[in-house]
């Protein structure tokens, strides 16, 4: 399966109009102020409950000061820095569309593999659209990455560096990776549920669950896609939509994919890897986990986009974890190795 080109005609971001503008406007600040709000509250009642998972502690770098990054270390990051053994560098990134969330809403994430699988993990912030849209973020995380290996907060192993994203954080994993100099310092990315092509060539239909909920991004992706996306952007450049770099020259050899069973964005990330596995047609089916020429894929079933952050009850929430403990082991395996 080739690398696709840009497609002919236009394929330039346009300039939504003036009623439409001012509505998304209105969406979107609603959206971040809701969520913004969210999330304070629920720091603030289970700050017992997240104590845990709390990073050992937060650095900034001069390249971008406004940027606090959260450093997570293993319990025995003493003992082997005295023996002189240096840890694998986990570099995380976060999701909410571009548009809202912080590092801290992937703490509980970063703290299993820092304190289960021995990994530094770094997690880094960046600017938010719409007040700062494409390609702001990609800089700021590719400064922050290019800060931190440079001058690292804890001795790490240049020979396990690994990029991990999700959602919108998985999209930046993929567009950054790019950059040549980095490249060349990462072995290895995990992308999980993200967005690779906003030229909509690619896209897949959106997915209702078995007990027939909605795709949860059906209402709230094209308001994404407008605070993100400034008028006149080419969609297909590669830094926005990764799938136009699917080529094993352009990025680390490794890289592993892990998508939802109920989420459009499933169908996209799944033809960008079968790109960079070297598939010849995007209609061979390979199952919902497959390994080939480095890329690893991985489709989890009856879960949807985010499943990975949504608190479920009872039950249901007991079986999330179990199956998340087996996938972020199975993903600390393949980074290991």
């Amino acid at each position: 399966m080739a690398p696709p080109t840009s497609p002919s005609g236009d394929n330039l971001m346009k300039r939504a109009g003036l009623i439409r503008r001012i509505k998304l406007f209105f969406q979107a600040w609603i959206v971040k102020i809701s969520l913004a709000s969210m999330f304070k509250i629920m720091r603030i009642t289970g700050a017992t409950k997240l104590k845990p998972t709390l990073p050992e502690y937060t650095k900034r770098y001069p390249v971008r000061p406004m940027l606090e990054h959260r450093v997570f270390l293993p319990p025995d990051h003493v003992q082997k820095q005295r023996q002189g053994e240096k840890l694998p560098l986990l570099i995380s990134i976060h999701g909410g569309g571009f548009m809202v969330c912080d590092p801290q809403v992937d703490d509980t994430i970063n703290r299993h593999f820092a304190s289960r699988h021995g990994l530094l993990v770094i997690s880094i912030n960046y600017r938010l659209a719409p007040r700062n849209p494409f390609p702001d973020s990609v800089h700021d995380v590719a400064e922050s990455i290019r800060a931190i290996l440079a001058s690292p907060p804890h001795p790490y192993d240049a020979s396990r560096v690994s990029i991990m994203g999700f959602s919108a954080g998985g999209n930046l994993t993929l567009s950054v990776a790019q950059l040549p100099d980095i490249k060349e310092k990462v072995q290895s990315l995990v992308a999980f549920y993200p967005v690779v092509d906003f030229s909509g060539k690619y896209k897949g239909k959106y997915k209702t669950t078995k007990d027939g909920k909605p795709d949860m991004l059906k209402n709230v992706a094209p308001i994404f896609n407008w605070a993100y996306i400034p008028p006149g952007q080419d969609k297909t450049d590669p830094l926005l939509s990764p799938i136009y770099a699917a080529n094993r020259e352009k990025l680390p050899q490794r890289v592993f994919f892990i998508a939802a069973e109920y989420d459009y964005l499933e169908h996209e990330a799944n033809a960008m890897a079968k790109m960079l596995a070297g598939v010849e047609t995007s209609n061979e089916e390979l199952g919902v986990e497959w390994e080939r020429n480095g890329v690893n894929w991985r489709t989890v079933p009856n879960v949807i986009h985010s499943w990975t952050h949504i608190e479920l009850k009872g039950d249901e929430e007991v079986q999330r974890l179990k199956g998340l403990d087996a996938l972020y082991q199975d993903v600390a395996d393949w980074l290991l190795t």
